[in-house]
């Protein structure tokens, strides 16, 4: 029965550190999300400057502040999963286009 025991605190362990390891995949994942937020944002920055430009108002920079906070928001997202990646042993600050960052 005490090999039982010992087999049994074995596999928790086991289960345990594969709990804790980092899944690469769902980080890419999560961060080609994130940046086609940032993408989205733009956008929406881009056609809020158009339409008030095109209609003869003024910009609400506020409004824009905003939209720039949003951005800074969702890289944070990105450089938390690439931090969490680097402490894990994996590097995938390279894995995507610096272009969005």
């Amino acid at each position: 029965m005490a090999f039982m025991d010992k087999l049994g605190q074995v596999a928790n362990k086991v289960g345990e550190v594969a709990g804790d390891t980092f899944d690469y995949g769902k980080a890419k994942g999560k961060i080609v999300l994130e940046k086609g937020k940032i993408k989205d944002i733009k956008e929406e920055i881009g056609e809020y400057v158009y339409e008030v430009v095109n209609g003869g108002g003024e910009i609400d920079m506020e409004k824009v502040k905003e939209f720039c906070a949003k951005i800074d928001d969702h890289k944070a997202i990105i450089e938390g999963l690439e931090a969490d990646a680097k402490q894990s042993g994996e590097d995938i600050s390279g894995a995507f286009g610096k272009d969005d960052k």
